[in-house]
């Protein structure tokens, strides 16, 4: 008899570099509000540039403001809101490719997730065109306070009600996504769109997690 506790029945996603590129993120990050900025201080967009970069490097993404609008507003002391920004470059998201085509053959067995490091304002617009396909939605950030790791993948898999080991999470950081989802008894899939890294659980299209999901279902 099938030991079902083996059985995938989730399917997890990542959402910034692994459903949408990063550009809806660059055109915010380093284009409005350096922007915002070379207004303000009255310097050119190369200038601000180079100093919004050294600030947000100054900080590190192992600091959960670094993830924050709102605190990046308020640092540079800009009078913007941030809904206004977000709003401004929806129409900048891109889905890739293999994405839909991808969720439409996957929703008919599994409960698709989608678990971001991002604030939730942030995952609102980049889930526009895909939310119909996903039954949750977690922000490690305004969830959970926290940067995406094991304990929160343990919390997560607790919430769904479902072993660690019946979720497969797809994503694009080597740690934060692979690692910690491992380390927390789920099944991982490292996908590595710059094909770097060679290995049984790493993909360098979301395409090739089909013969992954037969792999562990067998």
């Amino acid at each position: 008899m099938e030991n079902l506790k083996n059985t995938l029945k989730v399917i997890s996603f990542d959402v910034d570099g692994t459903l949408v590129d990063s550009e809806y993120n660059d055109l915010i990050w380093f284009k409005e509000i350096p922007e915002l900025i070379a207004k303000k201080k009255k310097i050119n967009f190369e200038k601000s540039v180079k100093y919004v970069s050294e600030e947000y490097t100054k900080l590190g993404e192992y600091n959960l403001n670094w993830y924050d609008i709102n605190y990046w507003i308020a640092y540079f002391g800009l009078k913007v809101s941030p809904k206004k920004i977000l709003e401004k470059y929806e129409s900048q998201v891109k889905i890739f490719p293999e994405v839909i085509p991808l969720l439409e053959e996957l929703k008919k067995n599994f409960i698709l997730i989608v678990i971001t490091a991002m604030p939730r304002e942030f995952l609102v617009p980049k889930m526009k065109k895909l939310k119909k396909y996903f039954k949750f939605s977690f922000s490690a950030l305004s969830d959970f306070k926290e940067l995406k790791n094991s304990e929160i993948y343990s919390k997560i898999s607790k919430t769904l009600n479902v072993c660690p080991e019946q979720i497969l999470h797809i994503g694009d950081h080597w740690e934060f996504d692979y690692l910690s989802a491992q380390k927390a008894g789920m099944n991982a899939i490292y996908l590595d769109r710059s094909n770097t890294k060679k290995g049984k659980f790493i993909i360098h299209n979301l395409g090739e997690v089909k013969k992954i999901i037969e792999g562990i279902n067998q």
